[in-house]
């Protein structure tokens, strides 16, 4: 390898160390975000599911993926109270 191979390859693997923080904090701000989104409505006297669908709706429309809700057995509606 040259120096220029070694440049390029340095180069190349500071870029993509960089871009893969960059998307890790835009993920762990948005699930913030999202999570502050819940919080507020619920407070506010939103109903818990029209609450979680707000933060789900924010979630899919920053990045595009589906939101996962993963429900506690206490939640569960056919759970036993």
């Amino acid at each position: 390898m040259d120096d220029f191979e070694n440049l390029v390859g340095s180069l190349e693997t500071k870029f993509n160390a960089a871009r893969l923080e960059k998307h890790g904090i835009a993920a762990l701000t948005t699930a913030k975000i999202a999570g502050a989104l819940y919080l507020e409505a619920v407070t506010a006297g939103v109903p818990h599911v029209l609450a979680q669908e707000m933060a789900q709706d924010f979630w899919h429309s920053e990045t595009g993926a589906p939101a996962y809700v993963v429900v506690d057995e206490e939640e569960a509606p056919d759970a036993d109270h």
